[in-house]
């Protein structure tokens, strides 16, 4: 045991003998190793550091151009800008010289608006000219149409019937004037037809609406017949203005975007109703549209004993009858019937204008009533004339005495 003992450590002495040359090797292999890859990571990390430099130095040289190639087109647009700025104001200067500053204002804002905007910029301000001057323009239109008339019926005599013209503009032999005449009568007759067709008519809605009610039975029964209607009224008038481009409903066309419509009128009228036994409050909403009448909505409100109050629809339901204004209406016309102090300042005011009227008839008289002799009167008109007249004749009368007596003498 002693002897095997001895052999395997002589063994493992051995073998660490053998082992330290190969450790201190394998060391200096590596240390080797070691210092030949620093060198070369250090000759790597110069190598790329002069390389970024050369990288960086050619990016810097080609983005001298790029920065002065962007720096000229930036200055390009500025000077473009202020060119535009200039211009517009140069423009605007202009304008404002030649159609006004309020003028220049809209049309300059309704430039930098939305389209749709300065589309209902547009038709307002042509709405409420048509409405403020409605007059002149359907005077301007008549005589507009009147002219395009007079010259389409002289082209057709010229060139179908081939009578010949001495003059171009107008020529009284050729018949112009009564072409003209007639022309201009036609347009006006239609001119004051579309507005007839247009106009709503109070009294006859009214009129209606009184027709109406005097035929039912029920009415006639509740309130006694006759009915007759109070002339204080409350009438609030709705729509009948111009649409441009609007989406509409033609008789003939059917569904179609117009770009000129007249919207449909509507008048909400609220008037006292009286009977031989009652009273009632009639309310009643008048639509014209294509120049024909309706009735959609009309009820008459009563009063019961209990005191309780009662609406009777002739036309239409009590949805239309809220969803309108006839319900607000009913104050106004009771302030007009009931309130005393009202009817008291309306019988004030009519004292007074009785009185003007008077005072103005009196002063009428005054004027035309025979004056003093100190101050030119003395006599009536007619007697003034009768004077003159016989003075005239008494001198006729003398002066050919005189020239027949110089004449026998």
């Amino acid at each position: 045991m002693e002897n095997a003992r001895r052999r395997l450590v002589s063994v493992a002495a051995s073998r660490a003998r053998h082992a330290e040359p190969m450790r201190r090797l394998d060391f200096f292999e590596s240390s080797t190793a070691h210092r030949a890859f620093a060198s070369s990571s250090a000759s790597s990390s110069d190598a790329g550091a002069d390389s970024r430099a050369r990288m960086s130095s050619m990016m810097e040289f080609a983005s001298k151009p790029t920065a002065t190639v962007r720096g000229k087109a930036r200055e390009a647009r500025e000077a473009v800008s202020r060119w535009r700025a200039e211009a517009s104001a140069r423009a605007r200067e202009s304008s404002e010289r030649v159609i006004g500053k309020r003028a220049t204002e809209f049309l300059w804002t309704a430039s930098t608006l939305n389209p749709v905007v300065v589309k209902r910029a547009i038709e307002q301000r042509a709405v409420s000219a048509v409405a403020t001057h409605w007059r002149a323009v359907e005077a301007f239109s008549a005589v507009a149409c009147g002219t395009a008339m007079w010259r389409g019926a002289r082209a057709f005599k010229k060139d179908v019937m081939g009578v010949p013209c001495d003059s171009v503009l107008f020529d009284v032999a050729y018949g112009d004037g009564s072409m003209l005449g007639g022309s201009l009568l036609l347009a006006g007759a239609g001119a004051y037809a579309l507005r007839q067709r247009w106009k709503l008519d109070i009294d006859h809605c009214v009129t209606m609406a009184m027709k109406r009610l005097d035929g039912h039975s029920g009415v006639r029964e509740l309130l006694g017949g006759p009915v007759t209607a109070s002339a204080a009224r409350v009438v609030v008038t709705s729509g009948g203005g111009l649409a441009l481009f609007k989406r509409t409903t033609s008789r003939f066309f059917g569904a179609v975007t117009l770009p000129v419509s007249v919207d449909s009128k509507w008048a909400h009228v609220v008037f006292e109703l009286r009977g031989t036994r009652k009273r009632g409050v009639v309310s009643f909403g008048a639509r014209k549209w294509g120049g024909e009448y309706a009735l959609p909505i009309l009820s008459l409100e009563l009063d019961s004993r209990n005191g309780e109050t009662y609406r009777l629809f002739l036309e239409g339901g009590s949805s239309e009858f809220e969803a309108s204004v006839l319900p607000s209406l009913r104050a106004p016309l009771e302030a007009t019937t009931i309130n005393e102090e009202f009817k008291r300042t309306k019988t004030l005011a009519d004292e007074r204008a009785a009185a003007t009227a008077a005072a103005l008839v009196a002063e009428r008289r005054a004027a035309s009533s025979p004056k003093p002799l100190d101050e030119g009167g003395g006599m009536y008109a007619h007697e003034r004339v009768m004077d003159a007249f016989g003075k005239t004749m008494h001198f006729l009368r003398t002066s050919v005495a005189r020239y027949a007596k110089a004449s026998k003498n």
